[in-house]
């Protein structure tokens, strides 16, 4: 009985795909990828922050399907819909992560700065940074490179150099350390308590870094692969302090523009180099919120201001977007953002981190940002979702530190 019911569905697949292969029809591959287009839909609507990793291989008249999901019922839909719709094509969907199912976090960043990728390679282009200390989830392992996601829920690739797995036990360890971050634009850790002792390593504001004892001066501090090293006590403040703080104007104001001059680089999160979004991203992280990682995401969230630029509208920390304004052949498309200061002014990073005026009277003004001004977005008292949350609610942030913070 199964050897017939196999072979009349042998002969259906055939049949299947003759007639997918007539004249106006469209081909078996190409029905293939359109449900997986429309569970992705579903299950993914933004592959930069949950995975959805589909090939589809048409070897031969052969089509085989592999797949890679971190959600139980995006794998059974997948394998149900092909059961159902294409018996003959054969799909593997792996549910990741592999074997790192038991804590959110089991891994931390062990430089200052360790560049996220679009692929396992030093040559894909950057697409995220994290800082030292920075908790992140491993999904798989290749080639010496992770497959990671970061507090902001960003994908990407992180070399196996840069970062220190953590299990259950090391992650209680570290939850319950004093630990404290750095708020200094660039600096250095150093072997001794004498800042002209053998520096460790170079750091950037927003490292974190646990204090193992507190000295006259100095903090003596662990790096995620145990070295030791020495701090300055007053570059750094307790992670309790920046992880509660609420988003004020003016103190959001003040954290950016400790970023001016800092050179602009595609993917960059950091005061080495950064870029517009990562600039943003940055400056509310120092001041208790998460954000999305990309403009394009970060516009879809917060209240809606304004789409014409007028600044008696605006507060201090508002965040201004810029690209190509919808029309009726093309949609909106978002490519940079900024943030407002005030007296019609914005900070970004475009070139360098910069001040741009709106007004066409001042000596700062580009009619390039007018011109392409979407619109603005309020992100403060807007943190209560996935995409705009306080540092305490973040499930990787959360999972950092004890409860008694």
């Amino acid at each position: 009985m199964r050897t017939k019911l196999y072979l009349l569905n042998v002969l259906a697949f055939i049949i299947f795909i003759s007639a997918c292969s007539g004249s106006g029809k469209r081909s078996l591959p190409e029905l293939v990828q359109n449900d997986i287009d429309s569970l992705q839909k579903i299950y993914v609507p933004d592959s930069r922050i949950e995975l959805w990793n589909i090939s589809i291989e048409n070897n031969d008249d052969k089509i085989s399907v592999m797949a890679e999901v971190a959600d139980q019922k995006a794998k059974s839909d997948l394998l149900k819909t092909f059961a159902e719709k294409y018996p003959g094509v054969e799909i593997k969907v792996a549910l990741l992560p592999e074997s790192y199912k038991a804590n959110t976090i089991n891994a931390l960043v062990n430089n200052s700065v360790s560049s996220i990728r679009a692929e396992p390679s030093h040559k894909a282009e950057i697409v995220n940074q994290a800082l030292l200390g920075s908790p992140l989830r491993i999904f798989k392992k290749e080639k010496g490179w992770y497959l990671v996601q970061t507090p902001n829920h960003y994908l990407g690739w992180i070399n196996a150099e840069d970062i220190v797995e953590i299990d259950s036990a090391q992650l209680i360890d570290y939850q319950t350390a004093d630990k404290k971050i750095f708020l200094k634009q660039y600096g250095f850790s150093y072997l001794e308590p004498d800042v002209e002792a053998q520096t460790v390593t170079d750091l950037v504001i927003g490292c974190i870094l646990p204090v193992v004892e507190s000295m006259k001066g100095f903090d003596k501090v662990q790096y995620p692969d145990g070295r030791i090293a020495y701090v300055k006590s007053n570059e750094l403040e307790p992670i309790s302090v920046i992880f509660n703080k609420q988003p004020v104007g003016a103190e959001l104001v003040k954290t950016a523009k400790k970023f001016m001059g800092i050179p602009y680089l595609w993917g960059g999160f950091s005061s080495k180099a950064i870029d517009c979004s990562g600039f943003t991203s940055i400056v509310y992280f120092l001041n208790g919120y998460v954000l999305q990682r990309d403009a394009s995401q970060q516009i879809q969230y917060g209240q809606e201001i304004t789409r014409e630029f007028e600044h008696k509208d605006l507060e201090l920390g508002d965040l201004l977007f810029f690209g190509r304004r919808a029309t009726d052949s093309l949609p909106e498309k978002v490519t940079h953002v900024g943030m407002y200061i005030g007296d019609s002014e914005f900070i970004h990073a475009s070139g360098k981190v910069k001040i741009n005026s709106m007004d066409s009277t001042r000596t700062n003004y580009s009619v390039g940002y007018l011109n392409r001004f979407i619109k603005t977005v309020r992100v403060i008292g807007h943190a209560n979702n996935y995409s705009i949350e306080k540092t305490m609610n973040n499930e990787f942030y959360k999972n950092l530190i004890s409860n008694k913070l």
